[in-house]
């Protein structure tokens, strides 16, 4: 019985300011150990979120124009680095389709300023949802901070003339700079269909 009393006294008389200072070290290093984990697995899933519902997008245009039986030509939007500075939400993808229908571009996903898309070409939807594209187009995703953060990068090929949509990894990197341009189409031929891994 004298012991229980003990106890519960000990309970009541709370922490030691030498028992609180451990307690905030610990946590404040393992914030330390887990914060950058953190922040490379946020900035990986925001790269993974846009290249899935762009790759979604592309299947819905195919099925409106099939639909309609309508041509849709798909244009990459240039946005430099500094708009998107300036600008929260941002549409890298603009579709056209020969009966005037602009509800398409409203189901576009959004970008933001933390992640950049770079295709290799525009391209045409023709009315039965084929590519009309000599060769498959690819579209390479990834992250702003490439530098800092996560490495990955995503790429979408859209085969030719099918129009099938396949995600893989883009393996080369030697291109990224630290201001990547938020959408632009490829000039300088840096990206190939092989350095897509799937």
């Amino acid at each position: 019985m004298q012991n229980t009393k003990k106890f519960n006294r000990s309970l009541l008389n709370g922490f030691t300011i030498v028992e609180l200072i451990i307690a905030v070290g610990m946590i404040s290093t393992l914030s330390g150990f887990l914060l950058p984990s953190f922040i490379n697995w946020v900035r990986t899933e925001k790269v993974n979120a846009y290249t899935r519902e762009l790759k979604e997008y592309f299947r819905v245009v195919r099925l409106e124009a099939r639909k309609w039986g309508s041509s849709c030509n798909v244009n990459t939007n240039f946005i430099p680095y500094e708009e998107g500075k300036l600008k929260k939400n941002l549409y890298g993808i603009r579709v056209n389709c020969n009966d005037k229908s602009k509800s398409i571009n409203s189901l576009a996903p959004l970008m933001n300023n933390s992640i950049f898309q770079i295709s290799s070409k525009d391209f045409l939807i023709t009315p039965n949802g084929r590519i009309s594209s000599d060769k498959s187009i690819v579209i390479v995703i990834g992250s702003q901070h490439f530098y800092t953060g996560s490495k990955k990068l995503n790429c979408l090929i859209i085969q030719s003339p099918t129009g099938h949509v396949i995600k893989g990894d883009f393996v080369n990197s030697d291109w990224i700079q630290n201001h990547m341009e938020i959408s632009k189409i490829d000039e300088n031929n840096i990206i190939n269909i092989n350095q897509c891994r799937i």
